[in-house]
Order: C-alpha cells, then sequence, then structure tokens
C-alpha cells in the first residue's frame, strides 16, 4: 500500500489557496523510525511518499528513513529545495510531484514571485543529476485558471513526463473568503478548456503516435479501454493512507483534522486493517458514473456541509463532463490502437498509485 509520510506542517511558501502548511499540532515527527520501520515491515511492497507542509524542510529526516526502510519513495513537493537533494537520495525516486500552476504568471501569482524560476532552475538541475524518474507537474487550478493554455505549457516544457491537476477544493467552500462572483461561468469555461484539450490530445496520437502524459485523461481512458470499474482513484481509504506526525493513521492527507479520516495508528494497527474504514458515501455511491469515477474525493464527499450552495453539484458537474468527453473520444481512440498507430498499453499509466489523484 502507499503511505503519506507527513514530515512537517511546516511550508516555505504562502499559497493564496493554502496558506503555508497546516496549524493543527504537533507540526513535527513524534515517533521514532524504529517504530515507523516496525509499521511499514508488515506492508509486503510499501510505497511511501514524503509530504508536508513542505517535506524538504526536513530533508535529514527523510535520508534517515530511506536508509532504514525498503520500499519505493516518491515525494510531493514545491520545489524549491530539490537542489538541496543529493545524488545518491534523487535516484531513490520512483516519482516527484512537483507543485507548478502552469505559466510563470499563473504560478508566482498563487505561490509568489520568483517561484517559477526556481522550480524551472531546479528541474534543470535534478534532470542533470540523471533523474531519469516520473516527473509529474501537479498543478492547483483556481478560479479564473484557463486549463488548456496552462496545461499545453507544461506539457511543452523540458523535463516534465507527465501533467496532473486538482481543482482547488476552496473555491467550493461557503465561507471560502476569495470566493469571487461568476464561478458557474468559470466552470463552464473550464470545461470548454477540457474538450480544447482532448481534442488535441487525440490530434496528437494521430499525428505522432505518442500520448501525450495528461494524467487524468490516461487514467480514465485506461479504465474505458479495458471495461474495468474504478475505486475511489487516489486510493485514500483503500490502498492509500496518511501517517501524521504524531503516528495516528488518516484515510486521506486533506483530512487529517476530521474524525471520519482517522481511522487507526502505527501503534495500534497493522496495515491490512486500514482498507474500507473511510469509504465514500452518497450521492457518490448511486451515481450513474461511480465505477468510472470512483467518488472523486473522499474529503469532499464527506464534509458536503461545508460547501457553499450548490457546490457539491458544480464539481460533479465538471467531473461528467470530463467522463463524457473521454467517452466520446473512446471510438477514434480504439481505431487508433486497432490501426497500430498507437499501442492499448500505452494507457497503462500511473504503474502503481504514485499520488496522482487520476480525477481532478
Amino acid at each position: 500500500m502507499h503511505y503519506h509520510i507527513i514530515l512537517t506542517k511546516d511550508c516555505n511558501l504562502k499559497c493564496e489557496y493554502c496558506g503555508g502548511g497546516s496549524d493543527s499540532l504537533p507540526g513535527e515527527i513524534q515517533y521514532s523510525i524504529d517504530e515507523l520501520k516496525q509499521f511499514i515491515s508488515l506492508d509486503e511492497k510499501p510505497i511511501l511518499e514524503f509530504y508536508g507542509g513542505e517535506p524538504l524542510l526536513r530533508i535529514g529526516t527523510m535520508e534517515q528513513i530511506i536508509d532504514s526502510l525498503s520500499a519505493r519513495f516518491v515525494i510531493q513537493t514545491n520545489g524549491l529545495l530539490l537542489n538541496k537533494l543529493k545524488y545518491h537520495y534523487l535516484k531513490k525516486f520512483h516519482s516527484i510531484l512537483l507543485s507548478i500552476d502552469g505559466t510563470k504568471n499563473v504560478t508566482d501569482r498563487a505561490r509568489g514571485t520568483g517561484v517559477y524560476d526556481r522550480i524551472m532552475d531546479n528541474i534543470k538541475l535534478i534532470r542533470q543529476r540523471e533523474f531519469a524518474g516520473d516527473l509529474v507537474a501537479r498543478m492547483t487550478v483556481a478560479q479564473g485558471t484557463d486549463i488548456y493554455e496552462n496545461v499545453m505549457h507544461l506539457l511543452t516544457q523540458p523535463g516534465f513526463d507527465h501533467v496532473h491537476w486538482q481543482l482547488d477544493f476552496e473555491m467550493f467552500w461557503e465561507a471560502w473568503e476569495h470566493t469571487v462572483p461568476g464561478l458557474q461561468e468559470w466552470i463552464n469555461s473550464y470545461n470548454s478548456g477540457i474538450s480544447s484539450l482532448i481534442k488535441w490530445w487525440v490530434s496528437k496520437m494521430e499525428r505522432t503516435g505518442q500520448v501525450a502524459g495528461i494524467v487524468p485523461f490516461i487514467g480514465v481512458m485506461n479504465s474505458l479501454l479495458n471495461g474495468t470499474d474504478s475505486h475511489l482513484r487516489c486510493g485514500s481509504g483503500t490502498d492509500f493512507f496518511t501517517i501524521m506526525p504524531d503516528g495516528r493513521i488518516s484515510a486521506c492527507p486533506v483530512s487529517i483534522d476530521f474524525d471520519f479520516s482517522v481511522i487507526g495508528s502505527i501503534y495500534d494497527d497493522v496495515p491490512s486493517s486500514l482498507p474500507g474504514k473511510a469509504e465514500v458515501g452518497e450521492p457518490c455511491t448511486s451515481c450513474d458514473i461511480f465505477r468510472i469515477c470512483g467518488g472523486r474525493c473522499l474529503f469532499v464527499n464527506r464534509s458536503q456541509q461545508l460547501l457553499r450552495e450548490n457546490g457539491y453539484e458544480m464539481i460533479c458537474s465538471t467531473v461528467r463532463y470530463l467522463v463524457k468527453e473521454l467517452q466520446d473520444a473512446l471510438p477514434q481512440i480504439q481505431e487508433l490502437i486497432y490501426a497500430g498507430v498507437i499501442e492499448k498499453s500505452d494507457f497503462d499509466y500511473p504503474e502503481f498509485n504514485n499520488g496522482c489523484e487520476i480525477i481532478p
């Protein structure tokens, strides 16, 4: 299974949709590495994803964990301290999920002046240092973002293998202070951008025989091609769990302060006892696309009371639109596979649950 390891709740940025980590205590790891090792050793194929706050603020602790445990390693980082990661440890990572929101203007507006350039410099550096793993641009898409322009920008930058994004959940909160009028109008624009992206994506397959690394499209198309059902695609509560600094275990890394999400601890539980303790409920489980979507987000599903009026319906409308557009593209992609232009295996991503939630 996959475990987020929250190394610290501190962050060296104060992004406008986040604010710089979580204020809840404890903010730093309280358990020993031996205690973590004892728990993780009960899992035959563990995947550890370093998380925060900003995990690279605690490089020393991260190095100790890597040295002590046998696992696959992933990190989700804002990228500003990637230059501090030693060659030996850099090579240990299967995937790096790097937070970047698109163009320089969009990224710096949310994250701070100069952040984009520092990220791009560090991407160039780790590639020069022979990082050959999967580098994923992980966008937070806030209201007003042009999804087509910003995804296309990241796809054309050297270094990135894949692009994934999540809609900024905060803009659907009833009490979110940055929400501005026109959210439904922006959603309509976002959906239009999804259509344009899918059209380009399929066209690129036709022209080049290559499947561009747009994670939400690849993940959903894989299910459509194979006719397979999906559980909650991020894996929260199924095969993906978060180990908090005090050793408690949450089903989701975002909802660690909510009682529904806290399902155990490294002291009192074993990995095999965790799946199924926190699951999505209605209205998702009765939805006609539940087998494809899987419920989108455990946190949003279980905290619907926090959303603005019609907020849940707005979020779901984006998922429905995405799925419908990919279903419409399915016959064309099947024809390309049949003609040998692309391979069905091109859609076998990710190799394992690497922290890409698939459904935006």
